[in-house]
C-alpha cells in the first residue's frame, strides 16, 4: 500500500455544507467536529475528485493526449480507470483507493491544546468560540429584477470557513500503478471549487497531491502536447 497526502487550501471563503441550519439564525451551516473545528468529510472530497477525474479524462480524450489508458465503459461510468479508482454502485469488491477526512493543518496538536484549555478554562474556551475562530457569517438576499430591490423574506445567513485555511488528509492506495497516480494527480490539479454557492464567489480552492516520491507530471504532459 502507498500513502499520499492530500492538501487543500481555501482561496476564498467556503461553504462546506452540512445540509443543516443552526437554530433560527443560520440558514446554511458547515461541517464541524465535536470541538467546533471545520473539516471536509472523506465522502465529499472523494465525490469531488471523481467528478474532476472524469473531466480530466474527457479533456485528454478530446485532445488525443495519451497520458494514461482511456478505455471507455458505459454512459453512466464512462471511463474504466475512474471506476477502478473510485468504485461504482453495485460493485462487490471495494475500490482500492481510500480517502480520509480532511482536517485542518496541525489538527492533532490543536485538539490536544483545546482539551487542555477546556479543562483549565471552561468558561473562556467554548465550542462556539472555536467555531468563530475558523468561520465567518455572510448574508445574502434575492433581488427583484423588475423593481431592483430586495425580495421580501429573502434574507439568508450562511456560515463559511475562512479563506486561507489548509486541510490535510490521506489517500491510501492498495493496488498501485502509474496510471492511477497520474489521474489522481491531475484530478487534484483540476479541482478548483468545492462546496455550495460556487456561483456567488465561494469555494475557490487549491488542491495538491503530495508524496516524497511523487513526480511532477506536468513536464510529461507538456512533452505529449508538443508531439
Amino acid at each position: 500500500m502507498k500513502t499520499y497526502t492530500l492538501k487543500l487550501t481555501l482561496e476564498s471563503p467556503c461553504l462546506i455544507g452540512s445540509g443543516e441550519g443552526f437554530g433560527a439564525v443560520i440558514d446554511s451551516d458547515i461541517v464541524f467536529d465535536e470541538f467546533g473545528i471545520p473539516y471536509i468529510p472523506a465522502k465529499r472530497i472523494k465525490g469531488c475528485l471523481r467528478d474532476s477525474a472524469i473531466e480530466v479524462c474527457e479533456m485528454f480524450e478530446q485532445a488525443d493526449i495519451k497520458m494514461f489508458v482511456l478505455e471507455e465503459e458505459d454512459s453512466e461510468n464512462k471511463f474504466k480507470i475512474v471506476s477502478h479508482i473510485f468504485g461504482k454502485p453495485g460493485d462487490e469488491k471495494p475500490a482500492p483507493v481510500y480517502f480520509s477526512n480532511l482536517t485542518i493543518k496541525g489538527y492533532e496538536e490543536i485538539v490536544q491544546w483545546i482539551r487542555y484549555f477546556i479543562k483549565k478554562h471552561q468558561n473562556i474556551i467554548t465550542r462556539e468560540s472555536i467555531i468563530n475562530q475558523y468561520t465567518e457569517l455572510r448574508q445574502q438576499t434575492a433581488i427583484d429584477e423588475e423593481t431592483g430591490i430586495a425580495k421580501e423574506h429573502s434574507l439568508r445567513t450562511i456560515r463559511v470557513a475562512k479563506k486561507g485555511i489548509s486541510f490535510i488528509g490521506k489517500i491510501d492506495i492498495e493496488e498501485f500503478n502509474d496510471d492511477m497516480i497520474k489521474l489522481l494527480y491531475f484530478a487534484c490539479k483540476n479541482l478548483r471549487y468545492l462546496g455550495t454557492k460556487r456561483n456567488r464567489g465561494f469555494g475557490k480552492i487549491k488542491c495538491e497531491l503530495e508524496n516524497s516520491t511523487i513526480i511532477n507530471f506536468l513536464n510529461e504532459l507538456e512533452g505529449l502536447c508538443k508531439q
